[in-house]
């Protein structure tokens, strides 16, 4: 079976209503040609200000201001709430809205308006988090703010299957992985330097993707589609269809699609809960936490700069992505394993240190694996949003299983990062079954 197969399924088209791939025209800017020096890089500082934005407040400031409403006792627990209840109305929304990108005839592209949207949201929404001054507020604050995130991320990530061409994946690919450590370390040493102002450490990061997003807009023309093409009403079932891909008809991409999760799920329990584990496990004091953070990520992000381009340009010269996503999940787990081992801070850091070997190539070679095996090329934000679902709903499963697990092993960090350790390398066995990309 061709996974690269643009005609939607029937049971797709019913769905939809109308073959809407057929409507669209052709890209303004065809996918063939090569890239360019100022793409790449734009679109590199558009992404690490994504993650900043992103990540900052799971892996930091939510749950230093959660201990603050509510105290440590119940930390973990408003946490869990707040991280997995927040991350559901994104969830809801982000397939819509890659839908609508795709159809989208705005003069300035399809995915321009997105971008500009998600750029104010964040930074608005960040604001309210910081001033929230109970957990339901707290909670709404966030919700909003993860939906304004993925407004950059998930037409960002179109964006590679509009622009890119096949030849190019591996290394823009391998550019996002080594975003990630870029902006975790950018982000982490700004919340650090301000921690004693909780308003600057809400407010700052979603300030700098905004301005990555201003950047990536003014340099980079975006696909258009012609106005004149006909398109029919956005009816209640083609809104439903954007949550879907068949996976019966599109196997390779509902697995890679379950590789992503698992493997989101394994970082969630990393990022959500690591402040807790420094607390808890390690012994560490509150006011050391900041610091900490700060390092762990250096050491997790200096091996994830070194893998992940590394990763990407060796998986397009041989041509193979299974083996490093395969791979590279495996040192992932082991490592979070070992975390789970270590009774010291020096003990982590080595830990994270192997940790990002693994999450280097995983995140250059997965996303362009993911690409290879897109459904509709002509719907790739919508097929990129639902692809952004595993992120998502990992994103929520962690903070969900994650009280399960505490409780089985008497509140026991170690027992949550070893099982976090599992679930990274299921992942990885998850990615075999593809079978259009070797």
């Amino acid at each position: 079976m061709n996974s690269h197969t643009t005609s939607p399924s029937a049971a797709e088209t019913l769905a939809a209503g109308a073959a809407v791939p057929a409507l669209l025209a052709p890209p303004a800017d065809p996918p063939a040609a090569r890239v360019g020096m100022r793409f790449i890089f734009a679109y590199a500082f558009a992404y690490a200000g994504f993650w900043i934005a992103c990540l900052m407040p799971g892996v930091v400031t939510l749950a230093l201001k959660v201990q603050t409403l509510v105290g440590p006792d119940a930390a973990a627990g408003a946490l869990s709430l707040i991280a997995g209840v927040g991350v559901l109305l994104p969830l809801l929304v982000m397939p819509v809205v890659g839908r609508l990108s795709d159809r989208t005839t705005a003069r300035m592209g399809m995915r321009r308006p997105y971008l500009l949207a998600g750029a104010l949201g964040v930074v608005v929404f960040g604001v309210v988090m910081a001033v929230a001054s109970n957990i339901p507020a707290l909670l709404a604050a966030y919700a909003l703010y993860s939906v304004a995130a993925n407004l950059i991320g998930t037409p960002l990530l179109a964006v590679i299957s509009d622009r890119v061409p096949v030849e190019q994946r591996g290394v823009v690919s391998g550019l996002v992985g080594l975003t990630l450590p870029l902006g975790m370390i950018g982000g982490t040493f700004i919340v650090q330097l301000v921690s004693a102002n909780t308003l600057l450490t809400f407010l700052l990061p979603p300030m700098i993707a905004a301005v990555s997003v201003l950047v990536f807009i003014a340099l980079i023309n975006d696909r258009r589609l012609s106005k004149e093409a006909p398109k029919p009403m956005l009816s209640i079932s083609e809104i439903a269809a954007s949550f879907w891909v068949n996976p019966r008809r599109h196997p390779d991409f509902a697995w890679a699609w379950f590789s992503r999760l698992l493997f989101v799920t394994a970082y969630g329990f990393l990022t959500t809960y690591q402040a807790f584990y420094l607390l808890n496990h390690i012994g560490s004091r509150p006011d050391e936490i900041p610091q900490q953070i700060f390092l762990s990520t250096v050491a997790l992000s200096v091996t994830t700069i070194l893998t992940s381009m590394v990763g990407g340009r060796l998986s397009d010269f041989l041509r193979r992505r299974k083996a490093f996503v395969l791979t590279s999940a495996a040192v992932y787990g082991i490592a979070l394993i070992i975390a789970s081992l270590v009774t010291g801070f020096n003990g982590f850091l080595v830990a994270m240190g192997i940790a990002g070997v693994g999450y280097g190539a995983f995140l250059a070679v997965d996303l362009a694996l993911v690409t290879d095996v897109l459904p509709d090329k002509k719907n790739a934000g919508k097929d990129m949003a639902v692809f952004n679902m595993s992120s998502t709903l990992a994103n929520a499963v962690a903070p969900a299983i994650a009280p399960v697990v505490l409780s089985i092993g008497g509140g026991s960090y170690s027992a949550l990062f070893l099982v976090a350790g599992a679930v990274a390398i299921a992942g990885g066995i998850a990615i075999l079954p593809v079978r259009s990309v070797r």
